[in-house]
Order: C-alpha cells, then sequence, then structure tokens
C-alpha cells in the first residue's frame, strides 16, 4: 500500500503516468510565459508567413515555431531558435494544409504556453517573376583551350522556384520555344560552350516554379566570341626607338582594345595604357607617384599583346599573340 502512495504521487508530480503522447512542449520543463497570440500574415505560392505577438518578460525570449500538416505530420519545431516575432515558412506542398502554433523560450530552455493555432494552404497561384539582370560575357583564348559565353542573373526569391530555362538564338528576337531552349538549370549562371567565333548569340531566361508555371522572359543579353587581334607593330624582335607606339588590325564586333607590355612572357606588367577603340596607341606607363610614371629603358626587351572587347568595361573578350620588342 505504502508503494502504491509513493507511485501516485511521483505521477501526479510528473503529470500524468500514462502512455499519451507528449507534445514538444510537454516533453520540456514549462515556464509560466504567456502564449504569445499568431497570425498568418500571408500565404503565397509555396510559402506561409506567420506573425506574432511578443511575450513580455524581464529578460530577451526566444521563440519556436511548430508545424503539423493535414497529411498527419504531427506537430515538429521547424525553425532554430528564433529572436524575432516573425517567420516564412517555405518549399511547401501546394495540396497541403499547414497548421502552426509558436511557443516563447526563456534562457533556461523552458517552453511557455502554447499559442493560438493558425493554418493555410499554399496554392500554387502565381507565376515567377521575370529574371532581371541577365549578363552575357564572351571569352575566346586559345591559350587556356577557352572559348564560351558566360551568362549570370539576379536570383529570383519565390519560395516554390526549381529552376530557369536558358533560350538562345542567333538573331536578336528570343521567342521561348523548344527550338530556341538551351538548357534548364538551378544555378542562376550558365557557361555557353556550344558557341563558335565571329558569331553574336542572343539569350534570354525565365524562371519556372514547382508547378511548372513560367515566367514572362527577361530582357536580351548578347555577345560574340571575337577573333584573335593580329599585331602589327613593333613586330617580333625589332628594335624601337621611344615613344614606342602600338599598331594592330581591327577585329570585327569588338568595340574597344586594351595593350598590355611586360617585363616577361607572363608577368610583369608596366604599362597603364586605358581601353580605346581605336588600334593605335601610344606607351603609357605605370604611375609610380603624383608625377612619374614608369619609362621603357634603352637596351631592355619588352612584350605586348593586346586584348580585345565587346564590354564598355573593357572585360577580356580574347587575347592576341605576345610579341616582343628591344627599345634603342
Amino acid at each position: 500500500m505504502k508503494s502504491q502512495i509513493v507511485f501516485l504521487i511521483v505521477c501526479i508530480l510528473n503529470v500524468g503516468c500514462g502512455d499519451d503522447k507528449k507534445s514538444p512542449i510537454d516533453s520540456h520543463e514549462v515556464s509560466l510565459l504567456e502564449a504569445p497570440i499568431l497570425r498568418l500574415e500571408s500565404i503565397g505560392d509555396g510559402e506561409v508567413r506567420l506573425l506574432w505577438s511578443a511575450v513580455s518578460s524581464d529578460y530577451d525570449l526566444l521563440y519556436k515555431v511548430f508545424r503539423s500538416s493535414e497529411d498527419g505530420e504531427d506537430a515538429t519545431p521547424i525553425s532554430d531558435s528564433i529572436s524575432g516575432t516573425e517567420f516564412t515558412d517555405r518549399g511547401l506542398e501546394y495540396t497541403t494544409e499547414y497548421s502552426y502554433r509558436v511557443a516563447a523560450v526563456d534562457k533556461f530552455g523552458r517552453f511557455g504556453e502554447w499559442s493560438n493555432t493558425v493554418s493555410g494552404q499554399p496554392f500554387n497561384n502565381r507565376t515567377p517573376e521575370s529574371p532581371l539582370k541577365l549578363r552575357a560575357v564572351a571569352h575566346n583564348i586559345p591559350l587556356i583551350g577557352k572559348l564560351d559565353i558566360s551568362l549570370d542573373w539576379d536570383e529570383n526569391s519565390e519560395a516554390d522556384l526549381v529552376g530557369y530555362r536558358v533560350y538562345r538564338s542567333q538573331v536578336e528576337q528570343v521567342n521561348p520555344t523548344a527550338k530556341n531552349l538551351l538548357v534548364e538549370v538551378v544555378d542562376a549562371r550558365y557557361v555557353d560552350q556550344t558557341v563558335e567565333v565571329g558569331e553574336t548569340y542572343f539569350y534570354a531566361i525565365t524562371a519556372v516554379d514547382r508547378g511548372a508555371k513560367e515566367s514572362p522572359m527577361s530582357s536580351v543579353a548578347s555577345d560574340s566570341p571575337l577573333n584573335l587581334p593580329s599585331l602589327v607593330s613593333p613586330i617580333e624582335g625589332a628594335l624601337i626607338e621611344t615613344p614606342v607606339v602600338f599598331r594592330w588590325n581591327s577585329v570585327p564586333k569588338a568595340t574597344g582594345y586594351r595593350v598590355v607590355v611586360t617585363t616577361s612572357p607572363t608577368s610583369g606588367e608596366i604599362s597603364e595604357i586605358e581601353l580605346t577603340p581605336d588600334t593605335t596607341v601610344a606607351f603609357v606607363g605605370r604611375l609610380l607617384s603624383k608625377n612619374q610614371r614608369m619609362e621603357l629603358e634603352s637596351g631592355a626587351i619588352y612584350y605586348w599583346k593586346v586584348i580585345a572587347s565587346t564590354q564598355n568595361t573593357g572585360v577580356e573578350n580574347t587575347v592576341s599573340s605576345i610579341t616582343n620588342f628591344k627599345v634603342r
């Protein structure tokens, strides 16, 4: 009889001794914190946004968000401890209704009372937004075997996004047809290696969600892998008087050129020659101080090459061979 009384007291202190399934809060020590007031702020495609009232306390509190669903999913925590009073649940199924509750957690890890329950179903109502800021940069650098056009764009923010479709055409009007579909990718970048030197390629991107809804097309970006510049003078091994003037043949579709002068075939750049649309430019040395620039030395051997670009920033598209000369 005495052991039965002790057992009963233990059961009362531990809030029951049955086999009923405990909630996540029941499995933690419970504090006297009040329940937050929870509301469903918005429902998007594959996402639910929650807001709740802050619980008053003499010290900072954290919050845990719990989710269950109509398909039998038990209430489980779906977030790390949150210091704020909002949370967006993303990557949800369109056909499932989800229910949420929130509880405050004190500095000892004790849970407060449950909030009220809110529910919502994130239908697939909207198509994704058009991808923004598409950029295309071509490269033709035989020395490293690089012949491609690199694409990148800003990532879309839709919760149900699964990827992007890259469309390509050799005319400026890019239509989202099966014929023009180049590839489907997950990340907001792609390198097109199926290009030819001298050809111009036009690209546009769409975003696709989990329900196969496709966004309107992005703006069109284009570029062309250029032919290599052909150097005219100084020729290989020439003995040159200063000031040295460099000349090369124009490259179709190039908008700018930059001459690079070095002290070895692979390094030691000493020039600071600005991007130019012309095919002739005089040597300008690297700035050493406010009023002094590096000069070419008599008897020294130097190397030069031309970088051609289709971009107004002068980004490298193609690079000529390297030729050396000697200053008299």
